[in-house]
């Protein structure tokens, strides 16, 4: 737990993803406000932020990002807020000035995903090991962190959104439709249901039948949780998902905070 001297001290923990960013604001394990925005609002939504957090004090920001150039401009509009102006060191960002402290078995750390390997972090802090993450986000990335806690790599799969956005696109005949948020049948009656009931049933199928071979690999006691955007709505088409966390990259970005910055700072 954070000691009593961080009381005025809060962290912006932003996961800037390809479509969306994430951002929550918390005191200690406390969650204050939480959101999500396009990535590409990133320009406007950040001044938004800076006036949520301008009546903090001590405010830190924490940074994973799959997306360098919003990354950038990110960090040079919060480097004009009052209190982190002239101040970069309350500004880290994951995979360079902050680094995962997970074991791996990865081949080049420096290419996976910093969301990828916080997810798979705070995980472990909140559920144990082993656990299977699935992020469902612009792709799904399936990741395995074995019992001895290390992380061991895992699956990217094209998300359920490009999926239909692609079928729409390359089938002559077939209508241009939004993503649906429920579809309540399990087959179409027309076109349109039939699209909305396939890729529904189809990515909880997928989800089911990925987490059944991970499980026939490295045992039945293999835990799941779905974190992403699109977790809660997916995760309702799959039986097999043990936990769903649609918070868990910004709780993870929490979790590193607290050990790697406050517990490793000077007192």
């Amino acid at each position: 737990m954070l000691t009593r001297s961080t009381g005025n001290r809060a962290v912006l923990c932003l996961d800037i993803g390809n479509s969306s960013t994430g951002y929550g604001v918390f005191r200690g394990r406390k969650l204050i406000t939480y959101g999500r925005v396009p990535t590409s609002n990133i320009p406007i939504a950040s001044r938004k932020l800076i006036r949520k957090i301008g009546n903090i004090p001590n405010i830190y920001i924490l940074i994973s990002s799959v997306v360098p150039k919003y990354t950038y401009i990110l960090r040079k509009i919060m480097l004009r807020h009052p209190r982190l102006r002239g101040s970069p060191r309350r500004i880290y960002e994951v995979g360079r000035s902050l680094k995962v402290p997970i074991r791996h078995n990865y081949r080049s750390i420096k290419k996976l995903g910093s969301d990828r390997l916080v997810n798979a972090y705070g995980a472990v802090r909140k559920y144990g090991a082993p656990i299977l993450i699935f992020d469902f986000g612009t792709a799904i990335t399936c990741d395995y962190v074995s019992r001895k806690r290390v992380f061991e790599g895992g699956l990217i799969v094209p998300g359920p959104e490009i999926s239909l956005k692609v079928l729409c696109d390359r089938a002559a005949l077939l209508p241009t439709i939004p993503f649906p948020k429920r579809y309540r049948s399990f087959i179409g009656r027309d076109t349109v249901g039939c699209m909305k009931a396939g890729v529904l049933q189809g990515y909880g199928a997928l989800t089911d039948g990925l987490i059944d071979r991970f499980r026939r690999r490295y045992g039945p006691r293999l835990r799941v949780v779905a974190t992403g955007g699109l977790s809660r709505l997916i995760g309702s088409f799959a039986k097999e998902i043990d936990f769903i966390d649609p918070l868990l990259t910004l709780r993870s970005l929490a979790y590193l905070f607290e050990e790697e910055v406050i517990h490793h700072s000077p007192s």
